[in-house]
């Protein structure tokens, strides 16, 4: 499963949820049931926790970059 962007209906839910609202209450705002509700916050919060990873990945190979282009080689640069 790569990273996706977010659809737009799981932006607007996971902005309620941001906010403080119960799956109930989004449900009613956007006129849809709570377990569409429900799987909408749950794929968003998927994507988030997926980009949340990817960007922690490229951090470490800009970490290692670094350290290779500051002479250190081999098992120094791995944390």
């Amino acid at each position: 499963m790569g990273v996706g962007v977010l659809t737009h209906r799981q932006a607007q839910v996971l902005r309620y949820h941001l906010l403080g609202y119960s799956q109930g209450e989004i449900a009613e705002a956007m006129g849809i049931t709570q377990p569409r509700v429900s799987a909408l916050l749950s794929r968003a919060l998927e994507k988030v926790e997926q980009a949340r990873q990817t960007l922690e990945f490229y951090e470490e190979l800009r970490y290692i970059k670094e350290l290779r282009d500051r002479g250190y080689r081999g098992e120094a640069i791995l944390r």
